[in-house]
């Protein structure tokens, strides 16, 4: 079997890329294969240290982000075998992929790319991984749901053919960029990605590519891995939507596959973009309605308590301009409600709005008292309503019970600590291997040897094991039989350092 090169792009994925490569590299074993990694642009570089765990990976460096077609573009440059695979770090491979779909090319001389399987860490399967290249027709029939509402209707569900059976292979018109095979021939002939686009679109200009060179694009189940969408462009959510349709008219623009007028199409992209992005940075936006009225209560206050009315507006002014730096946050894009991250954005913009209202005697120092009074409701509701919720779980038994295999690096206390608890799960402790191992932090958390599971599982009724991953992807020794026999399941936890930024990946689905 012929060899192939790994292409990671790596921006922002410094929690999610040590389990990648780890299993990148255990599925490596005895192929002959070669790993390249580019860190593109991260504003949290790669650490050394980082780089140390790997001494088997290529190494690049870029100073700034050059996006995805361009950094795999320049990763290439660094190949030597005939086949190229590219992946997205926050993925975790199968054992048997990199051999099944080096295996599926050679018997398919005829393919072009070949894509597999992708699931969420959930085990749901995720419907880009095949699709047709997008149409007016394709495109509408996605935005207003009817894709959704008729999945087995070729017409309806074109986009993301989910028509098509997931356990069947198929030619397709395109794969996704997250995970994808390719002839290293081939790629230099269509003169890899184009450069035009930053991200989103730039797969699905090679696939077309691919076939107007005379070759095909397929789907195969022959092989799993598991995708952590969304991981790498959190930390700039609202440009990512923007590159994503900026990436559909750049397609549309270069290869005019349809007989309406481009402006149209132009058009019909931008009311797409508008809905798509409206409902990703407020899927929650339930949390709009008590932030709005306590936000702008402060003018009704000051009238009731007749203090100067004419300065109703610019209050009014001051807490439209807290709701939009919460929203343009991400604050009703996640379920979080300890706000976070976007303190520092509310505040800022506050004391902004306030300042430039008072230096501009729209209204008093003193009536910055009600507005400092409804950010302090802000927090008291959230507080309430995360312990109502906290609770509910306990009292309807909603909440995982869990334990955590592993503890002889990192420090487990965060996820013990009863100002940060996760409503959904209790973390009971964690068990080892060699228990005598443990750090002394975890050691008050410790609950036995693995081999002890069954009688934790009997005196705790735990029915979930989080196998942890450290910064060099290694994980504690582990047989998956044993433990589904026990009833329970099991996941590979990622990150962790943070509890708002980690991943859970069900590994029954890569076994």
């Amino acid at each position: 079997m012929q060899g192939c090169s790994i292409v990671i792009v790596a921006y922002n994925s410094r929690d999610f890329l040590p389990a990648c490569l780890r299993s990148v590299t255990e599925a490596l074993d005895g192929l002959d294969g070669q790993i390249i990694v580019l860190d593109n642009g991260s504003r949290e570089p790669l650490l050394q240290s980082d780089k140390d765990h790997f001494s088997n990976v290529t190494w690049i460096d870029s100073k700034e982000n050059l996006g995805f077609g361009k950094g795999c573009n320049l990763a290439v440059e660094s190949a030597t075998k005939p086949y190229l695979f590219f992946i997205n770090p926050d993925t975790i491979v199968s054992k048997n992929a990199f051999r099944e779909m080096l295996a599926f090319m050679e018997s398919h001389p005829e393919s072009g790319t070949v894509g597999c399987r992708i699931l969420n860490e959930d085990g749901t399967l995720q419907q880009a991984c095949r699709r047709t290249f997008p149409s007016p027709g394709s495109a509408i029939y996605k935005t207003i749901g009817l894709a959704r509402l008729f999945p087995k209707s070729k017409r309806f569900a074109s986009y993301n053919m989910m028509y098509l059976d997931p356990n069947e292979t198929a030619e397709v018109d395109a794969i996704s960029g997250s995970f994808f095979c390719i002839r290293r021939d081939l790629y230099n002939q269509l003169g890899g990605f184009d450069r035009d686009y930053f991200m989103y679109g730039e797969d699905l200009d090679l696939c077309l590519r691919v076939q107007q060179a005379g070759f095909h694009n397929y789907y195969t189940p022959v092989a799993n891995i598991l995708h952590f969408k969304g991981q790498s462009c959190k930390t700039r959510r609202l440009k990512s939507y923007i590159d994503f349709y900026q990436a559909m008219l750049i397609f549309c623009k270069k290869h005019r596959r349809f007989r309406l007028p481009y402006f149209i199409v132009a058009l019909g992209i931008l009311f797409a973009a508008c809905i798509g992005i409206f409902s990703r940075l407020i899927p929650q936006a339930w949390k709009m309605l008590p932030d709005a009225l306590l936000l702008f209560c402060c003018p009704f206050v000051m009238h009731v308590f007749a203090l100067d009315e004419s300065t109703l507006a610019p209050i009014a002014i001051v807490a439209g301009v807290q709701l939009c730096s919460l929203l343009l946050a991400g604050e009703y894009a996640i379920k979080d409600l300890s706000l976070g991250k976007r303190i520092l954005p509310l505040f800022a913009t506050t004391v902004v709005a306030s300042g430039v209202a008072v230096g501009m005697n729209f209204m008093g120092v003193y009536h910055l008292i009600p507005i400092a009074v409804s950010l302090l409701l802000l927090f008291i509701w959230r507080r309430f309503a995360f312990w109502i919720r906290y609770f509910y779980r306990i009292f309807a038994k909603k909440r995982h019970r869990t334990i955590v295999l592993g503890g002889g690096e990192d420090s487990l206390d965060s996820w013990f600590d009863r100002y940060r608890i996760i409503s959904g799960v209790e973390v009971l402790g964690c068990v080892m291997n060699e228990p005598g191992s443990v750090t002394a932090e975890n050691r008050k958390h410790l609950m036995g040897a693995l081999k002890d599971m069954p009688d934790i599982c009997r005196r705790t009724g735990c029915r979930e094991v989080w196998v942890q991953s450290n910064d060099s992807g290694f994980h504690e020794r582990y047989n998956i039989e044993d433990l589904l026999k026990l009833g329970l399941r099991v996941y590979l936890l990622i990150g962790g350092g943070n509890q708002k930024d980690y991943a859970l990946v069900d590994l029954q689905h890569l076994k």
